[in-house]
């Protein structure tokens, strides 16, 4: 049995790759849109460095999606007051058998 693409990933999201930081400030490949799961829930993370922080919203996307920490994601894209952008503080990999796609979870600031 397959399921649509859409099943798993009703949502798309805008991200902005982190291309490099060098000098001033970070700087971002332009805005990629991909199909996603979104859920704005409030969770406590551990970043690669160790610290606890929160995680205001997770973002589930495809395997094959590139997403570097400190990427800009946003979500609830052309929904108004809703639309938001937040960095990547945290990248999970989730490896599935089929018919269950494989994805990334983006934990977002």
């Amino acid at each position: 049995m397959s399921f649509p693409a859409s099943f798993f990933f009703p949502h798309t999201v805008s991200i902005r790759a982190l291309a490099g930081g060098g000098g001033m400030r970070p700087s971002y490949f332009g805005p990629e849109t991909v199909i996603a799961e979104v859920k704005d829930e409030a969770q406590l993370i551990r970043t690669a460095d160790g610290a606890e922080i929160t995680s205001s919203t997770q973002v589930t996307v495809p395997l094959a999606t590139i997403v570097p920490l400190g990427s800009l994601v946003t979500v609830w894209p052309g929904q108004g007051a809703a639309e938001r952008e937040s960095a990547v503080l945290r990248v999970g990999r989730d490896e599935n058998p089929p018919p269950l796609p494989s994805h990334l979870v983006l934990y977002l600031k």
